[in-house]
């Protein structure tokens, strides 16, 4: 019957646990089922359940005279996982538990059968028997031996770290100097800067002989370090206060880090080495730090004790880059570092950023602002008149307690004090932190009610923390209560009243506003970033808000909310980011040409200021802003600072620009995108088929109705915008390597033609000589292109889409002949060039010769004129004295029809009169012609 009950105990257990987890999951906790596992008993995260089952445990010692409390065996389930072997008690964790790492066990046996179908004995490294009675079907329990068998042959490479390990455990120093102990440890265990500098408060005060004993009777019959069982006895030593050089391990072993320090043997160390000499922002942030870390403390006040924490700092620093070194770090490792090692230290360090405060020593602090949070809900929820005379009066309380959190109460009361707290912090997490805040509040409750401001608000509190050694009842007639001080009311508020106050219920809390949090967060984050961007001129706020999103939208690998992971842009996220907002990027991108083009790795290398490979938000800034400048003389420029070297683009430089340049007109050379030259011409033969119309209807009304619909030659203007961007990029390579200049120096060129007039022809054009172009040349031959000059002046720079929405879904690709309607949508650009077509050809009958023999005139005054210009345009004036050596090989160059550009087609339809006349325009960078 007793058999019965307990197999029907262990599958009620199973299910709870299972239905816990998926609960866990439910929630929205974010972990497996083995990592929950993992937190729950301070294991290492990469821990496995390979099997578990419901079990009853007998614990001897074999300086115990009898087994574990002679009374029935604790029942509780037992998990294995690859390097654990741990137990809890199903009815009271505190009752009974352990945790063994596989490489304390010297020896398993199976027990002959009795009562139980199936038991199993268990020897540690501590002289401990345990004494496994497995529950459940036999198959199961010969499961379980197997699996335990095969996990122990597994860590058998392992128990080569367990000898060195026991020698820095001031535990098995301990029994072994009291000749309780077996191993060899050869030497005083490195310990913590106390040993040297003493530790904080008197030790007869705090009674830490008797401790000590109390501890020695513990290890002697619960085992020590790797292989202790907690009972209530190890609860209640480690509440009345640890002893001083006992401190830094049992810390250690509470939180977990212990198995850390087990399994990472010899990193620490290996971390510094490797860094040795080097530099980061974090180091210089450390340096400023280490003389305000417990400044009250002797040892820092000297050299040994700094050197300490700047190398178990820095350390941290190179194996946690995301992090670093933050705010507060500095003072919880001077603290640590008086009762461990800086190997001790290094290792806590990690598990408190880590797990037990997650997001409290980070670049956002998210996890201090967050509990600060949670805390106002608790005194709102624990302590309502108080809540509502502090929101009354608007005092700030996050802006109190926050640094009880952050330094966990180093930095707000005396050390003796303070090292009590931490005590009890290691043994149950973080909501002691809460639990000892609410007291705080409790207590002074009476005085806070009186306050009207912060500064008043933090008096108080500040003079309580420095008065924690006297009497909370002074005036009592009582002895006992008048010898009870405040720190012990202290203790006695917190973790009896405000027991209630679990890691269930901060959980719920902190789910409860994580969101709200984590938006201001955020929010402030974008704020201050945006805020200490370069200055652009070509980039407003809103497009500057929008690129913020972008940026951190393709950089997975960071978390704004968390400040962790690299804030950089790689390639890969950059060509991402250009073809969402970029219409010829996204254009290749669709037509699988992006994958192998050069322009965008150039592009990427040009913006990248720190040459790290990667962008930050600033140089993505600074690349884009130049990239949308409006001004055509420095856009040109801005593109051929991509290919120069010494102000200068050789011959290569010159064919890779002319291949970029056909990669960027892709959308427009393939007509699947309109520029504004093709847009007017449609809009014109528009006009001109509505002229038509209103003409054979012999309409002269000012009222011009638009059709539905217009038959134009759609193909047609395909085909002319296809052929004037390939004629565009043909033309600029002929003229650029036409006006290339040779790279020899000019007088070597002057005497070679001086000697042999047989080179009729520009020197650059010999395909052996070696050219380079300059900016002025770049510029001229650009400008000597219409297609080209619209390209720079406002095509490129309208086709980046810096405001498009995160979300949208709108593709800016389209083909040309689904942009017709949008021109017929809005006529009145068309109705306007009707009318003028119609006023045109009245004036046209009274002035039509007069207006040729204007036209005539007018183009041979621009003639002259740009004959005499000698500017950046690219015309040479050549001096007289060199005029009869150059005039042979120059003269044919200066002849050919292009070496001049050619007047633009805006200039021309100023003098027709039958074309829309436009209106001047302020651009110092557009050559106006007068009349």
């Amino acid at each position: 019957m007793n058999y019965n009950m307990s197999f029907f105990e262990a599958l009620r257990s199973r299910a709870v646990n299972t239905l816990n987890q998926v609960l866990d999951k439910k929630e929205g906790s974010g972990l497996t089922k083995n990592q929950i596992f993992c937190r729950e008993y301070n294991i290492p995260d990469y821990e496995n359940i390979l099997y578990e089952s419901a079990i009853e445990v007998g614990i001897r010692s074999e300086h115990s005279k009898e087994s574990y409390k002679n009374s029935p065996f604790p029942q509780g389930r037992i998990y294995l996982t690859n390097h654990f072997l741990v137990f809890r008690d199903a009815f009271d964790r505190k009752n009974c538990s352990f945790t063994l790492h596989l490489s304390t066990i010297k020896k398993v046996e199976r027990l002959p059968s009795r009562d139980y179908g199936f038991a199993l004995a268990v020897t540690t490294h501590s002289r401990l028997i345990l004494t496994l009675y497995l529950v459940g079907i036999r198959s199961d329990s010969e499961q379980f031996a197997h699996t335990l068998k095969q996990a122990l042959k597994i860590n058998l490479e392992n128990l080569h770290k367990l000898q060195p390990f026991i020698q820095s455990c001031y535990s098995e120093y301990l029994l072994v100097k009291n000749k309780i102990s077996t191993e060899k440890v050869e030497h005083f265990p490195a310990g913590g800067l106390g040993l040297a500098f003493k530790f904080p408060g008197d030790p007869k005060e705090s009674r830490d002989k008797s401790k000590m004993k109390l501890w020695f009777d513990l290890f002697r019959v619960d085992g020590r370090n790797l292989s202790i069982i907690k009972t209530p006895m190890f609860y209640r030593l480690v509440r009345v206060g640890l002893p001083n050089r006992l401190r830094g391990e049992i810390w250690e072993l509470c939180c977990g880090s212990m198995y850390l320090r087990l399994d990472n043997h010899g990193e620490y160390e290996k971390i510094l080495v490797e860094n040795k000499d080097k530099k980061s922002l974090a180091l210089e942030e450390i340096e400023k730090d280490l003389n305000r870390s417990l400044p009250e403390y002797a040892a820092y006040q000297s050299t040994e004790g700094i050197e300490r924490l700047r190398k178990v700092l820095t350390a941290y620093s190179w194996k946690n880059p995301d992090v670093g070194y933050c705010q507060a770090m500095n003072i919880v490792v001077a603290a640590l570092l008086i009762y461990m090692s800086e190997d001790q230290a290094f290792w806590v360090l990690n598990l408190l950023c880590d797990r037990i405060l997650p997001g409290y020593y980070s670049k956002t602090m998210y996890g201090t602002l967050l509990d600060q949070r949670v805390f106002e809900s608790l005194v709102q929820t624990t302590m309502p008149l108080l809540w509502e005379h502090i929101t009354k009066n608007d005092i700030q309380l996050s802006v109190v307690s926050l640094p009880w959190f952050l330094s966990i109460y180093l930095s707000s009361m005396p050390l003796v004090f303070a090292f009590r707290i931490m005590d009890v912090f290691f043994l149950q997490g973080p909501k002691t932190l809460f639990q000892v805040a609410l007291a705080i509040v409790k207590l002074n409750g009476e005085e806070l009610l009186k306050t009207e401001d912060d500064g008043t608000f933090i008096s108080i509190i500040k003079d309580y923390f420095q008065t924690l050694d006297q009497s909370a009842h002074p005036d009592s007639p009582n002895p006992k209560y008048r010898a009870i001080t405040k720190f012990q009311e202290l203790l006695v508020t917190s973790f009896k009243e405000f027991s209630i106050i679990d890691d269930e219920m901060i959980e719920k809390h902190r789910a409860k506003y994580r969101d709200g949090i984590f938006q201001n967060i955020s929010n402030f984050v974008k704020r201050t970033e945006v805020r200490n961007l370069p200055r652009t001129n070509n980039i407003d706020q809103e497009s500057l808000d929008m690129i913020y999103d972008r940026f951190y939208g393709f950089v997975e690998s960071f978390n704004v909310t968390t400040g962790s992971g690299s804030s950089l842009m790689d390639f890969k996220a950059f060509k991402k980011f250009m073809a969402d907002i970029c219409d010829w990027v996204q254009y290749q991108d669709e037509i699988n040409q992006l994958t192998n083009n050069d322009f965008l790795h150039r592009l990427f290398k040009s913006w990248d200021s720190e040459d790290q490979s990667a962008l930050s938000l600033a140089d993505l800034i600074v690349g884009l802003n130049k990239f949308v400048e409006p001004d055509l003389m420095t856009a040109i420029s801005n593109f051929f600072e991509l290919y120069q070297t010494n102000e200068k683009v050789d011959r290569e430089g010159i064919l890779k620009i002319s291949e970029d340049l056909l990669f960027i007109t892709g959308p427009w050379k393939d007509g699947q995108l309109l520029d504004q030259i093709s847009h007017e011409s449609i809009e014109n033969s528009i006009a001109d088929e509505i002229y038509k119309i209103q003409s054979e209807k012999g309409d002269k009304s000012d009222d011009i109705p638009l059709p539905s619909e217009v038959t134009i030659d759609k193909e047609k203007v395909e085909l002319q915008q296809i052929e004037r961007y390939l004629a565009g990029a043909s033309t600029f390579i002929q003229r650029a390597f036409e006006y290339a200049q040779p790279a020899e120096d000019e007088e070597l060129l002057i005497k070679e033609l001086a000697i042999d007039n047989k080179i009729s022809h520009n020197a650059a054009l010999n395909p052996n000589m070696p050219v380079f172009v300059t900016l002025p040349t770049f510029r001229m031959v650009v400008l000597a292109d219409e297609t080209y000059e619209l390209l720079f002046s406002s095509t490129l720079r309208n086709a980046i889409h810096l405001t498009k929405p995160l979300d949208s879904q709108f593709n800016t690709i389209r083909n040309l002949r689904d942009m017709f309607d949008g021109i017929l949508a809005d006529g009145r650009k068309v109705a306007n060039k009707v009318r003028r077509r119609m006023d045109s050809a009245a004036s046209n009958l009274h002035n039509n010769s007069s207006e040729n023999n204007s036209l005539k005139s007018s183009k041979s005054k621009i003639h002259e004129e740009e004959e005499e210009r000698d500017d950046d345009f690219g015309v040479i004036s050549i001096d007289e004295k060199d005029k009869d050596i150059l005039l042979g090989a120059e003269a044919q160059v200066l002849s050919e029809p292009f070496r001049k550009p050619p007047i633009p087609s805006k200039v021309n339809e100023r003098f027709h009169g039958n074309v829309e006349e436009k209106p001047k325009q302020k651009d110092s960078n557009l050559i106006e012609f007068e009349t």
